[in-house]
């Protein structure tokens, strides 16, 4: 096996945090080698930098409409890279053990959409940021959402910091938002302000597959016609009764509230603590 082919099978067969950090890996060695031969013989730093950061000019983003979402996988700095999937690796983690594998790439993309958005308006609208060119870079945004969403859904987690001390991880989110917040005035605004904006979101992706934030969809009278008379339906076979669909004859998915449950368990005793058929439940419950 050459080297080429065993990174796609390290890829296709590794966790979704490990393939986003592959990705963010990927992008940051070939940008920064790329932007080194430029530098060494034509002198050009950072060439491109401005093809793959965001823009806070609405009339920049509609000529350069790629940057929304590759900005997210973009770094032009070690330590803000290290950073960033050092955080990335750790949060998301944790998010794997409550969410579908999918949910991921969900978050992390959708987060740094919602960052971006919220980095553009506030360059636009708020007053101390008007007038000025901003660009945005890196995947702080999304990785705050996927921190965020992983928060909300078992706050009270204990994990351990720098490996020694232990800390819920409710505690460790906050610190993150509230140094955002106070740093808002002080240096990189756009930044610390998309930082808030991928929070946002993850918030609200586990409130919403919690149950507890409901997104009403738009339906025409027909389609409301239509899937209420579906509802309605009973199917039956001659004198026999009713069919059982192929749901109920499978075997039972775990509710919601088993899977709170075991989360309060964890988040009191650890995942060591649970019995195998908790951890059963808790891994079906994420591949569904």
């Amino acid at each position: 096996m050459n080297n080429f082919s065993e990174l796609k099978y390290r890829f296709n067969y590794a966790s979704p945090t490990l393939q986003l950090i592959f990705i963010n890996a990927g992008v940051f060695i070939f940008a920064s080698l790329f932007n080194l031969i430029l530098f060494l013989f034509l002198g050009v730093k950072k060439f491109l930098s401005p093809s793959l950061s965001l823009p806070s000019a609405w009339s920049d983003i509609f000529i350069k409409p790629w940057t929304i979402l590759t900005y997210q996988f973009s770094h032009f700095g070690v330590f803000h890279f290290a950073f960033n999937m050092l955080i990335l690796y750790f949060a998301g983690n944790i998010f794997s053990d409550f969410f579908k594998k999918k949910d991921a790439f969900k978050v992390y993309v959708w987060g740094g959409i919602v960052a971006a958005l919220l980095f553009v308006l506030a360059s636009n609208y708020i007053p101390v940021f008007k007038g000025n060119s901003y660009t945005l870079i890196g995947a702080s945004g999304s990785v705050m959402a996927i921190l965020f969403a992983a928060t909300v859904y078992a706050p009270n987690i204990k994990v351990y910091l720098f490996g020694v001390f232990q800390v819920k991880l409710k505690w460790i989110a906050l610190a993150y938002i509230l140094m955002d917040l106070i740093s808002i005035s002080e240096s990189n605004a756009g930044g610390h302000i998309a930082h808030i904006g991928g929070a946002i979101f993850g918030c609200c992706f586990a409130l919403f597959r919690q149950g507890k934030l409901q997104v009403q969809i738009p339906m025409s009278k027909s389609e409301s016609k239509y899937n209420s008379r579906k509802l309605k339906v009973e199917h039956t076979r001659g004198n026999s009764g009713p069919i059982k669909s192929s749901q109920t004859s499978k075997k039972r998915n775990p509710s919601q509230e088993e899977v709170d449950a075991i989360l309060d368990k964890i988040s009191k005793s650890g995942y060591d603590r649970l019995s195998s058929e908790e951890k059963d439940i808790l891994f079906k419950a994420s591949q569904e």
